[in-house]
């Protein structure tokens, strides 16, 4: 547990532990960080600041009501976090509670988000005097921190798309990494949306300091041009799994027509050697000296001839 407040000199400073909370000013405290809680910090918390957390259950529903809500002097948001996981992400709920001036967070998964929100408030300590301010500060960065894991997608579609436009033979390779590419999206997509719909509450909010409606603002600005991004990496996503399944389509159809052309090829020679191969008395060139050596011009002939009639009707 780590808790941010404000001292004298107006300088936020940093306590761990759920015994400082016994020392400090609770007017002085603008943010209580639960990082992987115990069921004593969470109860402490809850007790003596009067608040409630939701279980993970609750917290992770879809609904409106359950990822937003409001009381007399408290917002409750949950929110979506993405983290690497592999070659991909995997969401991680967050629950943000604002309390007068003091935020709660609880989490349950390091996040990097919240690492970066430390360094800003540590590199200007003296704008952070309320918990309102750390709540706008968690989602800009957030927002930051989904725009570069775009461009890094972005790059990865650059080399895919230079790949495909190769012509590499890596296909199965290729179209699995468009999937992950494609899942990826799809879970960033998600992740915005769901913080498109907290900021667009707190632009709405009675209770949120009206002093942060711009940044507001501009954080709803920056979505909306995340989500025409994502948009656009899926539709480029899309148009190279089309693309790369036409090419597979096209080796496959070379290969089955140098088959076809094969089978048809000799063909006419199997046939000209079953005729000769049935020896029946009555046939006249059972009796003839050069009978092998004709067939075996026949044969080769009748290939070639194949051979000619399907370069001339252009099918080769």
């Amino acid at each position: 547990m780590r808790i941010f407040h404000t001292g004298t000199d107006r300088i936020v400073h940093k306590a761990v532990g759920l015994s400082e909370l016994d020392t400090l000013d609770r007017d002085s405290i603008i943010w209580i960080d639960l990082h992987y809680p115990s069921a004593e910090e969470i109860e402490t918390v809850e007790s003596r600041f009067g608040i409630t957390f939701q279980n993970p259950q609750e917290a992770q529903e879809i609904e409106s009501s359950s990822r937003y809500f409001e009381n007399e002097d408290t917002i409750h948001a949950n929110s979506n976090f993405l983290v690497a996981d592999g070659d991909g992400f995997k969401d991680v709920n967050v629950s943000m509670v604002l309390k007068g001036r003091l935020l709660f967070t609880y989490r349950n998964a390091d996040i990097k988000t919240f690492a970066e929100t430390v360094r800003k408030i540590k590199a200007n300590s003296q704008l952070f005097e309320e918990g309102g301010q750390v709540m706008v500060t968690i989602y800009e960065t957030r927002i930051d921190l989904d725009a570069d894991q775009l461009e890094l997608v972005a790059r990865d579609i650059n080399a895919i798309g230079k790949t495909v436009t190769l012509g590499n033979n890596a296909s199965e390779e290729v179209l699995l990494k468009i999937t992950r590419l494609q899942e990826s999206t799809i879970l960033m997509r998600e992740s915005i949306i769901d913080k498109q719909r907290a900021v667009s509450a707190l632009m709405r909010s009675y209770i949120f300091p009206k002093q942060h409606q711009e940044r507001l603002r501009v954080i709803i600005k920056d979505i909306n041009s995340l989500l025409e991004h994502t948009a656009f990496s899926f539709e480029r996503l899309e148009y190279l799994q089309n693309t790369l399944l036409g090419l597979i389509n096209i080796e496959q159809n070379k290969i089955i027509k140098i088959f076809t052309v094969v089978s048809v090829v000799f063909m006419p020679p199997t046939l000209i050697a079953s005729v000769y191969g049935m020896n029946f008395q009555s046939m006249p060139e059972l009796g003839f000296s050069f009978g092998y050596p004709l067939a075996i011009v026949l044969m080769i002939l009748s290939s070639l001839g194949t051979l000619y009639v399907f370069k001339k009707r252009k099918w080769l």
